[in-house]
């Protein structure tokens, strides 16, 4: 039976799969792991490791039951993932895990694995040789720095030998920092780009091709700025790949587009050479000083001047808002409310979020807003009518539940680049 376990489950699928890319790469025979998202077949199989990877939301559903179990039957078990990046200690002490892995995880990865395969599968001094780890030796918490991979485009973005795909991460990094966003403090300020001959090969294995970006119309530029010549190219390359039978899915699920790229000449690119007539963008909210707070940059005409753009063009606009941001008044919710239903009146759609404080970003000790009467009738009529998506009544619970674990475990976050200080 494979001594390692990974532990698949839908939200760390697109994670795990490129993983398992980059080890296999560097020389790891996949054959060696139990790749499944059944934990029945894990405790069956006994593995003496095994590797998870979540979020932070996710530590009060099963996670605590299944580390339970894991550590009566003896397996080492390793936690990657947002919240062990930006809480390790939490992830050890409160969670029991036996070693976090801090950082970008391609090359972290390989070295973790063969180390342990070398040493017995236990916790020895080599470890503290491997950057982008914490775990406890001798009753000492060791931190041994955090794992960057500046040319993550060396390493594939699925397996070869295991039949597994998502979709390809293009585009790391996110200079905007905006406070309530993890991706820019975990994954870097500066954006890194896949090179276009990767994208297009690694493309053919997918029958619609879809890409992970945190600005999909910003391929190509150090991020805040438009270079349309290369995200022309890019596009230009994958239509060999369309006229085969392939789909192009550009700025939409699982990514979007910031509002100010949203311009004649990039949705007039998406109408020659994409699929998709619908756009995902974030406004967040319909006040410029709310904008301003969480460092957004953008400001709400450009939010108006984006969704009029893709109408004009044939796109339905998608926009995402969060409500009860920390510090929004009654007179800030109104605003949003009116964005709202501009938005809605000309045959676009809302996505609705509520404010959760996440660990490792400035806004993690945070607390947000009430919401107002008038937002709590409206969200829930406009939902009733089906004009608004959105999980905000869930994540209201949810977000106290963040509150609580920050006013009870709170940690200095690791970041990949400048420390992160708190913007409350």
């Amino acid at each position: 039976m494979p001594e390692i376990a990974v532990r698949m489950t839908r939200r760390n699928h697109n994670a795990f799969v490129h993983l398992l890319g980059a080890l296999e790469s560097q020389g790891f025979d996949l054959s060696e792991l139990l790749i499944t998202k059944n934990f029945e077949e894990i405790l069956r199989a006994k593995p003496k490791v095994v590797l998870y990877s979540f979020f932070t939301e996710e530590i009060w559903g099963s996670l605590r039951e299944e580390v339970k179990l894991l550590k009566e039957r003896g397996a080492l078990l390793i936690a990657g993932g947002y919240h062990a990046i930006a809480m390790p200690k939490h992830t050890l002490n409160q969670l029991g895990f036996d070693i976090a892995a801090i950082g970008e995880g391609e090359e972290l990865i390989y070295q973790l694995l063969t180390t342990l395969k070398r040493t017995g599968y236990r916790i020895t001094k080599e470890l503290a040789e491997i950057r982008g780890l914490a775990f406890y030796l001798n009753g000492e918490f060791i931190f041994t720095g955090f794992a960057k991979v500046e040319d993550f485009w060396r390493f594939p973005p699925y397996p070869e030998s295991v039949r597994l795909i998502s979709p390809i991460e293009i585009t790391r990094g996110c200079p905007f920092g905006c406070y309530y966003c993890q991706t820019p403090y975990i994954k870097g300020l500066r954006m890194r780009h896949r090179p276009i001959d990767q994208i297009v090969k690694y493309s053919r294995r997918m029958k619609d091709m879809r890409y992970i970006t945190p600005n999909a119309f910003a391929y190509g530029s150090p991020g805040a700025i438009l270079k349309l010549n290369k995200l022309e190219a890019l596009l230009r390359a994958l239509q060999p790949l369309r006229k085969e039978g392939r789909r192009l899915f550009y700025g939409t699920f699982p990514s979007e587009v910031r509002p100010e790229f949203v311009l004649p000449e990039t949705l007039e690119l998406l109408i020659d050479y994409a699929d998709n007539r619908r756009l995902a963008i974030g406004a967040q909210s319909g006040d410029d000083a709310m904008l301003r707070a969480m460092h957004r940059i953008h400001k709400v005409e450009h939010v108006q001047r984006a969704v009029e753009y893709m109408l004009e063009y044939g796109f339905e606009p998608v926009v995402d808002f969060i409500v009860g941001l920390p510090n929004e008044t009654e007179e800030s919710q109104r605003k949003s409310i009116q964005l709202m239903k501009w938005i809605m009146a000309r045959g676009g759609k809302v996505r609705a979020h509520y404010f959760m404080p996440l660990p490792g970003t400035p806004w993690s000790r945070c607390k947000p807003s009430p919401l107002s009467e008038e937002m709590k009738k409206f969200l829930g009529r406009m939902a009733a009518k089906g004009k608004i998506e959105g999980s905000w009544g869930n994540q209201i619970e949810l977000s106290r539940k963040l509150q609580k674990l920050m006013d009870e475990f709170y940690e200095e976050p690791m970041s990949h680049s400048l420390p992160v200080r708190s913007a409350c």
